[in-house]
């Protein structure tokens, strides 16, 4: 098993499920079994591949072993930069389920607080709750942040913020 195989499964599975109005980028594939016990450097080797699908099959897949993504954490942090908003969502929602997060994780996803996407902008308020939490963390420059996010017009990132700074013991 290598990274062009499990590629060349994940277009298949895409052009499979493809209908009118059809996001494939929104599709959770259920890969075969075949494919989900494929070595780790597989799916390691997938978080660089050029093709947006095969990056967000590698994302999910390492979100069910996150303890097995540690050793790949810069190529994931890398992905908070990707051009493709799922691709930085997916990213965040692996990051937030680190069993030993660091202090440079959650500089990284407060910056995505001020994404031009607001799903990532969500998603970066609920993984910094759950990441600093996690790091007993209660850094004022995180906290600005959140509490800035917690202003803004959108109801959802607002909820997202407030939750997170309850979670670090922050809300006032």
């Amino acid at each position: 098993m290598n990274v062009e195989k499990l590629a060349a499964v994940v277009e298949d599975m895409i052009v499979q499920h493809d209908y009118p109005g059809f996001e494939p980028r929104a599709l959770k594939l259920g890969l075969p079994e075949s494919i989900t016990k494929a070595p780790t450097k597989v799916f390691a080797q997938a978080l660089g591949h050029p093709n947006v699908y095969v990056k967000l099959a590698a994302l999910r897949w390492f979100q069910e072993k996150p303890g097995l993504a540690k050793n790949y954490k810069n190529a994931v942090l890398g992905l908070l930069d990707n051009e493709d908003s799922f691709v930085r969502v997916e990213a965040l929602h692996l990051l937030e389920r680190f069993t030993e997060p660091s202090k440079d994780m959650v500089v990284e996803v407060v910056k995505r607080l001020k994404d031009g996407d607001a799903d990532v902008q969500r998603t970066a308020a609920r993984a910094c709750g759950k990441l600093c939490k996690k790091l007993k963390m209660k850094d004022p420059s995180v906290i600005s942040s959140l509490q800035e996010a917690a202003s803004q017009g959108d109801p959802q990132l607002r909820g997202k913020a407030e939750k997170a700074l309850r979670r670090i013991g922050a809300y006032d």
